[in-house]
């Protein structure tokens, strides 16, 4: 789908409203976005639809990353009958996160109506991924816009799948095991981002699912770790790869029997060739194979600012990471650190830094790729540590300031204090980065695996 920029569905419309019904600002304390935001659904509500879309037009000035007003905007143009613009808000809010299947599939109605079949069919194709059970509805839809578009159905897998890929690899379930309450869940959504796109760069037909395995293709299962009933571990079916993103140096697989027990029956992919020797020696398993971390281009979504922030941080801590973050403070830097904080929030935290810092939670570690990647590919200065038994690949080595731990505090001050440099770290972060692709190193992941005989 082509990028839809953000515009005002109001200068094509009428001028620029006032806050109207009761909002009361003054010099002192001017409405928030989120007052904003409220004001104009509640108008909304009452039937005042053009004041209702000149309120969010205004929150949405002063928080152009809210979501939910762009999709409120979108909800009150489209009953307007502003089609065009309803449609860029929605792009909008969907870009920001509120992708749900059914707003994908309203947005793919929005290109209907505006007669974009191409834009309409990648959008249906994508509110189908997301509906695990099907949709009759929607494959309709989609079957009507492939018909007048240069997209076709994914069951049609118009791009020709490499033929050294096995039939079984065809289809193919992202699964990933969120159980309630668990907030940390969110840290797989970029990597099944990535695998989505890059899978179906090769033809192969996609399947995103929580919580539930298929039977026909294969499962990529991420996030097993979390399964704790033995009885659900063994309902996991033999066409499943175990996806580990965990490092083994202080995990204690030991104390995971159901996760070891998965690992020593399924095949399982690794990113690390240090950790694959390790779950072959511990789990007496040849069924392991790597796989590596690339580009793809929907990765690329931080939207670039004047940043703010000189380092950010965002992770556990432990003492050793806590007295570098000390350290930053005490040598003048502005720091932010978060934890628990994904998706929108932490792009907003990654645009608005300078330097984004990355440590290891453990002293001898194997460098953070499934963390690094994203900033890489979003042009971000990373000073990354990197000690002599840090396991980490040339090229991402090259993209970034890799140093020991006793340097983190001084290298983080000279970047700042050079921005040059800085910018050209940007640059070249990318520039590296980008020439990784991920559909190239999937492919040959899945070429590479082979099952375990199914007793």
């Amino acid at each position: 789908m082509p990028p839809l920029h953000q515009s005002s569905a109001l200068a094509a419309t009428r001028p620029a409203g006032l806050i109207t019904d009761g909002a009361q600002a003054t010099a002192t304390t001017p409405p928030s976005a989120l007052d904003l935001l409220k004001l104009g659904l509640d108008n909304a509500r009452m039937g005042q639809l053009n004041a209702a879309a000149d309120v969010l037009a205004q929150s949405i000035l002063k928080d152009p990353l809210s979501a939910d007003a762009h999709d409120a905007l979108a909800t009150v143009l489209l009953a307007l009958d502003n089609v065009e613009y309803a449609c860029k808000a929605k792009a909008k809010a969907v870009g920001l996160g509120n992708n749900s299947a059914a707003d994908w599939e309203l947005l793919g109605d929005m290109f209907v109506a505006l007669g974009q079949a191409d834009d309409a069919a990648q959008a249906f194709g994508t509110a189908l991924a997301l509906r695990p059970t099907g949709s009759p509805d929607l494959e309709r839809k989609l079957h009507i816009v492939a018909a007048a578009s240069s997209f076709a159905a994914p069951a049609a897998n118009a791009i020709a799948i490499p033929t050294d890929i096995p039939a079984a690899w065809h289809s193919v379930n992202l699964v990933t095991i969120e159980p309630d309450g668990n907030p940390h869940t969110a840290s797989f959504h970029d990597l099944v981002s990535s695998f989505d796109s890059a899978l179906r760069a090769l033809g192969i037909t996609v399947r995103i699912r929580k919580n539930e395995v298929g039977v026909e293709g294969v499962n990529l299962l991420i996030g097993a770790h979390l399964i704790t009933s033995p009885e659900s571990a063994d309902r996991i079916p033999p066409n499943t790869v175990i996806v580990n993103l965990e490092q083994l140096r202080g995990f204690n697989i030991g104390a995971r029997p159901v996760y070891a027990s998965l690992m020593r029956r399924l095949a399982v992919w690794d990113y690390s060739p240090r950790n694959i020797a390790q779950i072959k020696s511990l789990m007496r398993t040849p069924y392991v194979s790597r796989f590596k971390i690339g580009y793809t281009p929907e990765m690329t979504r931080c939207r670039p600012q004047a940043p703010t922030t000189d380092v950010l941080f965002y992770g556990s801590l432990n003492d050793r990471r806590t007295a570098v973050l000390k350290g930053l403070h005490e040598a003048g830097l502005n720091v932010k650190h978060l934890f628990s904080v994904y998706d929108a929030e932490r792009d907003i935290a990654i645009a608005d830094a300078k330097i984004v810092l990355n440590m290891h939670y453990y002293e001898d570690s194997l460098h953070e790729i499934g963390r690094t990647s994203y900033l890489l590919a979003n042009s971000k200065a990373i000073v990354s540590e990197c000690g002599a038994d840090t396991e980490i690949e040339d090229d991402i080595r090259e993209a970034m300031i890799a140093v020991p731990y006793k340097d983190i505090v001084a290298s983080c001050v000279a970047l700042i204090n050079d921005e040059p440099r800085r910018l050209a770290l940007e640059r070249k972060a990318f520039e590296i980065f980008s020439k990784r692709s991920q559909a190239d190193m999937l492919h040959d992941a899945i070429v590479a695996t082979t099952f375990p005989p199914v007793a």
